[in-house]
Order: C-alpha cells, then sequence, then structure tokens
C-alpha cells in the first residue's frame, strides 16, 4: 500500500475505531500536523533527553513542532536541531498552548515532575512517551494507568533497552518455560557504590545560573536554595527529586522479567529492604538515598511460577566497594558458581538470574544473548533469536500512527514502576517488612 494510501485509510479508521482499556489496541490518532505526520512535542531537552529527542526525531513521519526546558542552555541547542519548533520555559504552559496542534509529547525531565506532565499530557488527549520511572510517588502510578487507559492513548515508557535483542531474547525464553516455574529472581547492579569525596555532603547555596528558571525545575518540591549538585546531572541521588538507582536501571534489569513470567498488573504482597551504613548524620539521611541496598519482594502464585509465590531480590552498588561489602549486599555466591558452568564464565556485572524448577536463565543488561544452565547437567536449550525491531522511540511512534500498543505501554509498566517505589519505601524503614495490597494499592 502506498504511503499516501495508508494514510487515508488510517484517518478514517480514526474515526471509528473504538478503545478498550487494556485491549492492547488503543485508537489510531488523528493527525493535527497538515503535512500528515505526527506532530510532536518535548518536555525537556538535556541529557537522557536529548536522546529521547534524537531518537524520535529519526523517525521520518514524526516532526517535532514544540520544544520546553527550565534551562535555555539544553533549549538553545535543542532549537539548533529543531529550527522550526517552538520553545517554551514552562511546560504546563506549552501544553496549553500546543494542546490542539500536536498529537505526542515525551517527558524527560527529572524523576518528581514526571507525574504532573505526563498526567497534563493526557487529560488533553495526547499520546505520551515518558522517561522512567513514571512517577515519583507511589499513588501516581495508578492514576497515571487509569487516565491512559480512558483516554485511549499511545503510551510508552522509556526502557528503550527493552527493544535490544538481549532483553527481547530474556523475555522470549521465560515464556516457553525451559526452566520449568519460576522459583526466585535475583536482579543486580554493581554500579552505585560510594562515589568521590563530598559527593554526599549537604549543598551550600549559590546563584542560580542565568541560563535556569530554578522554582520551574524544583516544580511542587518546597522551595530549597540552589546548590550544585541538583542540575543538571546529580538529582538521582536525592530522595525529592530522584527515586533512587532502582527507578532508573532497576526497572530496565526488571523489565524483560515482567514480560517474560506475563505479570501485568500483578504486584507483591511485601517488600523488605536492607541498606549500608553510610556513616551519616540524620540530616544526610533524610536527603539521600543509601549507596547500598538489598531489596526482597515477595510476590504471589502466578502461571509462570506453577501457582506457586516466589521472591524477586535486587542488590545494588555492591562492586566498587566489594572489598569491604557484607555478603547480605551482593548477589548469593551460588550465582557465581552456576554463572561458571555457562558461556558466560562469571555473574554479570550487571543482570539477572532466574531460577526455575529445572534450570537457571542468566541474563546481561544489554550484553551478549542470555543463557541457561540446566540443573540435570544436559545441554542447555538453546536462546533463540528475537529478530528484528524497531527502536523504542520507532516502536511508540509506529503504533501512534498505525494503532496497537508499544512494548513498554503504560497498562503494565505503571504497575512495574509500582513495584521500584515500594522499595524505595522499604529503604526509608530498613529491615520492616511492608505489606502491599496490591488490588486496591494500599500500602500497610
Amino acid at each position: 500500500m502506498k504511503k499516501t494510501d495508508r494514510r487515508s485509510f488510517l484517518k478514517s479508521a480514526a474515526a471509528l475505531a473504538a478503545c478498550v482499556p487494556f485491549s492492547g489496541f488503543p485508537a489510531v490518532v488523528k493527525l493535527r500536523n497538515v503535512c500528515s505526520m505526527l506532530s510532536h512535542a518535548c518536555i525537556g531537552t538535556g541529557n537522557m533527553a536529548w536522546e529521547d529527542l534524537h531518537g524520535l526525531k529519526a523517525h521520518r513521519d514524526l516532526h517535532i513542532t514544540a520544544l520546553c526546558d527550565v534551562d535555555s542552555k539544553f533549549l538553545a541547542a535543542a532549537k539548533k536541531e529543531c529550527p522550526d519548533a517552538r520553545v517554551y520555559r514552562n511546560a504546563l504552559e506549552m501544553l496549553a498552548a500546543e494542546g490542539d496542534r500536536i498529537d505526542s509529547v515525551n517527558v524527560s525531565t527529572p524523576d518528581h515532575t514526571h507525574a504532573k506532565y505526563v498526567l497534563d499530557a493526557l487529560r488533553r488527549g495526547l499520546n505520551v512517551y515518558g522517561q522512567k520511572p513514571l512517577c515519583h510517588d507511589l499513588a501516581d502510578c495508578r492514576r497515571i494507568e487509569k487516565l491512559a487507559a480512558e483516554k485511549c492513548a499511545v503510551t510508552q515508557m522509556g526502557t528503550q533497552i527493552a527493544a535490544w535483542e538481549c532483553d527481547r531474547q530474556t523475555a522470549d525464553f521465560l515464556k516457553r518455560g525451559d526452566i520449568g516455574e519460576v522459583r526466585h529472581v535475583w536482579l543486580f547492579s554493581n554500579r552505585r557504590g560510594k562515589p568521590g569525596p563530598g559527593a554526599f555532603d549537604l549543598p551550600k547555596e549559590l546563584p542560580v545560573p542565568e541560563t535556569l528558571d530554578w522554582k520551574e525545575w524544583l516544580g511542587d518540591v518546597p522551595f530549597r536554595p540552589y546548590a550544585a549538585g541538583y542540575h543538571p546531572g546529580a538529582w538521582r541521588k536525592w530522595r525529592a527529586f530522584g527515586t533512587s538507582w532502582l527507578g532508573d536501571l532497576g526497572l530496565h534489569v526488571l523489565s524483560p522479567i515482567w514480560q517474560g513470567m506475563e505479570l501485568g498488573t500483578t504486584g507483591p504482597v511485601s517488600v523488605v529492604a536492607e541498606v549500608a551504613d553510610d556513616g551519616w548524620t540524620p540530616a544526610q539521611k533524610e536527603q539521600f538515598w543509601p549507596t547500598v541496598s538489598h531489596i526482597t519482594w515477595k510476590f504471589p502464585g502466578v502461571k509462570a511460577s506453577g501457582g506457586k509465590p516466589f521472591e524477586v531480590e535486587w542488590c545494588d552498588g555492591f562492586e566498587s566497594v566489594a572489598h569491604e561489602m557484607e555478603p547480605r549486599f551482593m548477589p548469593p555466591a551460588f550465582l557465581q558458581e552456576i554463572a561458571a558452568k555457562s558461556p558466560y564464565g562469571k555473574l554479570p556485572s550487571q543482570g539477572r538470574v532466574v531460577e526455575g524448577t529445572e534450570g537457571w536463565l542468566l541474563s546481561t543488561h544489554f550484553g551478549p544473548a542470555p543463557t541457561v544452565v540446566l540443573k540435570n547437567g544436559k545441554a542447555a536449550p538453546r536462546v533463540p533469536m528475537s529478530g528484528p525491531a524497531p527502536s523504542h522511540w520507532a516502536d511508540y511512534v509506529d503504533c501512534c500512527l498505525q494503532g496497537g500498543a508499544p512494548r513498554s505501554n503504560f497498562g503494565w509498566t505503571a504497575r512495574m514502576t509500582e513495584v521500584s517505589l515500594l522499595g524505595n519505601a522499604a529503604q526509608a524503614k530498613p529491615g520492616v517488612e511492608l505489606m502491599w495490597n496490591a488490588e486496591k494499592g494500599i500500602l500497610g
């Protein structure tokens, strides 16, 4: 079918499309761009937002018509890339001005402002590519999930590595069930750790850079003076702005497990955390996420576990201080013995191990293909190739134009985000098992 014919067909189909929440096939959008391209606006243009801008812009059928950033330095660089785009410093003002002229928006800002912009865009009937995590506060997960379904929006959470071969192979292999019923999941990252001296000192007030709208950057967080260590890149370590390493890499590592086990809207029944003693003052503990954590979620029985409960464990920050790290903060030693029997030879520095009744699946974070070690010592089944796939950004744009649900749509990633935020709640109360009512979304 010729491109122009396809466009005409999609426009006609959009008027008839019916949207059923979580059906996986949101309605095709009515394109507002006069050139019959997806008209898109970017909220955030620096750092990861810069990657999102280019990832989306690479699609031949998307046109960036508006840009917004609280820092004029980043905004000026983005304007050079998109010279005909209109520019804004306030995201809500941009959405109010552009809402009737755009089809889509990406929210690529620090974690604490995600929900405000995502929810406003959804209320306006826009499709949304939202960076991970979808929100900073636990209650916003259900709000985003519900509104996205009500508005029949095409959505994608920015776990871009979900489109890579290793993640897709991991998910596909788990769906095959070749290691039997899942009994335990270990997730880990050696990153975070203890950075250089002074990284967790309480900041000293400095003049606000001329390029930065500091009040707009703060969003709804109570006012505090500007200081080095917030913008542009170090905000993640702060409880008020970030969601710890778990809210970043943790969601990447968990994603293919969630998809492969087909957890959907499944939630844990409890969570407990242990954190390293960083020798901080009470004020530092109140401000910063711990440098090292070990978190355990207990899940109810699901199909992939044969109806039996299972646990998911997360460890981070261990390698950079391994010489002084207690074993309880590191992946179990026996996992290294299993990894030694695999083509990997050793446990990946970032990745996952899934134990089934028949064997173990080992998978890296954007590394070589996943591999299997069987408990009976026989040759492991081959992990199949998943075949070519569009980038995470192209997947989103294609679904906006053609219908369907992107791989990491909010219909299930909102619940996965809840799991990471529950882990953060447990980090705030180390050693205390917190109960979670997944049906009602209530933390006990």
